[in-house]
C-alpha cells in the first residue's frame, strides 16, 4: 500500500513589498510595447514562412533579440519579458506566478534525471531546462540532481522535492513526480493569486486548472484508467471545485454535460465524445482559444494589470506559434498540417 503523502507545508516564494512605481507607468510602457506584437499580418507571415531565414527576419522585424538560432532569439526575448514584468509591476508577486509553470517542468526535470541510471552531464542537462524561471539552473544541479544541501533550494523548491520524492518512492513510478509537483506548483499559484486586488489573473488561472483537470478526465476516460490515478492527478480547485470533478470519474455523459453547463467549458463538452475519437489535439487548440478569448478582454483595459499581463501573454503566444512552425520546417510537414494548430490571440 502506497505511504500517505507527506503534509509538509510549502511556503510562498519571496515577494517584495516595497516596489515602486504604478500600472499607470507600467501600462504606458506596454502601450508602446505593443506596436512591435506579431498580430494577425505577422502570424500570416509566420504560418507562410519557407524557410528558417523568413522566420529569423520576421523575429527581428518585431524586435526580438538578434541571435544564431530561432530558438535563441525567443528565448532571450522571454528573458527580456519577465525581467521587464518584474521591473515594472508595482505589486509583486505577477512574475512569480507567471513563471511558476516553468518551474514546475524545470523541478520535474531535475527529479527525473536523479534517478536516472546514467546521469546527464551538467551542460546536457540545462539544455533541458526551462528559462526564465525563478530557481536558477546551477542551483537545480547542486542542489537536486547532485543533491549538495549546501547550494539550498529556495524553501518552496525543496519542500516541493521532498513531497515529490516521498511520492515516487511509494510507487517508483516517474509520473508520480510530474503529478506531485503540478499539484503543488499550482495550489503556489493559486494562493499567490488569490492576494492581488484584481481578481482577473486569479481567474485566468482558475481556467488553466479547470481546462488541465478537464483534458485529465477526458483522458483517463478514453483510456479507462483506474480512480486513484485520476483523482492523483487532479489540480487544486478552479471555477470547478475538485470535488466536482471526482465525482464525474465514472459519470453518465449527459451528467457532466449538465455539470459544466453553466461554466465557461461548456463550448467543450463535445469533446466528452469526440475526444476518443482523435480529438485531443483538437481539445488543446479549443482549450486554448478559450484562455485566449479571457486574456483577449485584459487587452482592451485602458489601464492596470490586465492590460500588462495580457501584453505578456500575447508575446507568450507568440512563442507558440514560433516553435509550432519551426517543429513544422524542421520535420517537413506540410503547410495544411500545421494551419490548424495555429494559435491566434
Amino acid at each position: 500500500m502506497a505511504k500517505k503523502r507527506q503534509q509538509i507545508a510549502i511556503p510562498l516564494p519571496g515577494v517584495r513589498k516595497d516596489k515602486a512605481g504604478s500600472w499607470e507607468h507600467a501600462t504606458g510602457r506596454v502601450w508602446f510595447l505593443e506596436k512591435d506584437l506579431f498580430g494577425r499580418p505577422g502570424l500570416d507571415r509566420l504560418y507562410a514562412a519557407e524557410t528558417v531565414d523568413d522566420v529569423r527576419r520576421l523575429l527581428l522585424e518585431h524586435r526580438y533579440p538578434q541571435k544564431d538560432t530561432v530558438d535563441g532569439m525567443v528565448m532571450d526575448e522571454s528573458c527580456r519579458l519577465y525581467e521587464l514584468l518584474e521591473e515594472v509591476t508595482p505589486d509583486d508577486g505577477y512574475h512569480q506566478v507567471l513563471l511558476l509553470p516553468n518551474d514546475a517542468h524545470n523541478l520535474k526535470t531535475s527529479l527525473k534525471a536523479t534517478y536516472l541510471a546514467d546521469p546527464p552531464a551538467e551542460d546536457a542537462f540545462k539544455s533541458w531546462l526551462l528559462r526564465p524561471s525563478l530557481i536558477p539552473a546551477d542551483t537545480l544541479w547542486w542542489a537536486v540532481v547532485r543533491s549538495e544541501k549546501e547550494k539550498g533550494l529556495p524553501a518552496w523548491g525543496q519542500a516541493i522535492v521532498s513531497r515529490a520524492k516521498e511520492a515516487y518512492l511509494a510507487a517508483y513510478d516517474a509520473a508520480s513526480i510530474d503529478r506531485s509537483v503540478d499539484r503543488d506548483i499550482h495550489a503556489l499559484i493559486a494562493k499567490i493569486a488569490a492576494g492581488f486586488e484584481d481578481t482577473w489573473l486569479a481567474g485566468y488561472f482558475d481556467r488553466v486548472r479547470d481546462l488541465t483537470n478537464l483534458g485529465t478526465l477526458l483522458r483517463v476516460r478514453a483510456r479507462a484508467m483506474e480512480y486513484p490515478v485520476y483523482a492523483d492527478s487532479l489540480l487544486p480547485n478552479g471555477i470547478i471545485r475538485r470535488e466536482t470533478w471526482l465525482s464525474f470519474f465514472d459519470a453518465p455523459v449527459e451528467a457532466i454535460r449538465e455539470g459544466l453547463e453553466k461554466t465557461p467549458y461548456q463550448p467543450l463538452s463535445g469533446q466528452l465524445i469526440a475526444y476518443g475519437e482523435g480529438g485531443a489535439s483538437t481539445f488543446s487548440l479549443d482549450g486554448d482559444r478559450l484562455l485566449f478569448g479571457y486574456l483577449e478582454a485584459g487587452s482592451r483595459t485602458l489601464s492596470g494589470p490586465p492590460r500588462v499581463i495580457a501584453y505578456i501573454m500575447a508575446r507568450e503566444c507568440e512563442f507558440k506559434n514560433v516553435r509550432i512552425v519551426m517543429a513544422a520546417l524542421t520535420d517537413g510537414l506540410s503547410r495544411e498540417a500545421v494551419g490548424p494548430l495555429r494559435r491566434d490571440f
